[in-house]
């Protein structure tokens, strides 16, 4: 990554923020520009996984995000728009009847994420769509 978005106040102070605050923010981004990002290896998405087995996608809502949590485990990966209707038509309604989760702005520096339903995701950006008419 060189220059631009990634060294603006708003990254920097974005990667800091709790959980919480990145999910939030993350909802009201992917409305607002009616994009998401995720990384892809090969044919599909990336997940993880918790110490149950729960698997969960990631998802940002730009691409530098998504970009700063390439490292060694997704090091073959690449960074993938995910235009909004496709996300809350396919891959949302698809994850929820796999009972994938949503992992929503992971950063390297803070463990804490807020990991939700595919459902509740939808119904969020739903939601904050609705407030943007």
């Amino acid at each position: 990554m060189s220059g631009g978005f990634e060294s603006s106040p708003e990254f920097k102070a974005m990667i800091k923020k709790s959980a919480r605050d990145r999910y939030i923010y993350s909802v009201k981004r992917i409305a607002d520009w009616e994009e998401a990002w995720s990384l892809k290896l090969n044919d599909g998405f990336v997940t993880t996984s918790d110490e149950e087995g729960n698997l969960s996608m990631p998802i940002w809502p730009f691409k530098e995000y998504a970009m700063k949590c390439i490292g060694d485990e997704w090091e073959n990966c690449k960074p993938q728009k995910i235009y909004l209707n496709t996300l809350l038509e396919e891959i949302l309604p698809n994850m929820s009847d796999d009972g994938t989760y949503v992992v929503v702005f992971k950063v390297p520096e803070n463990p804490e994420v807020v990991r939700v339903s595919a459902d509740d995701f939808k119904n969020n950006l739903l939601y904050e769509c609705s407030q943007l008419e």
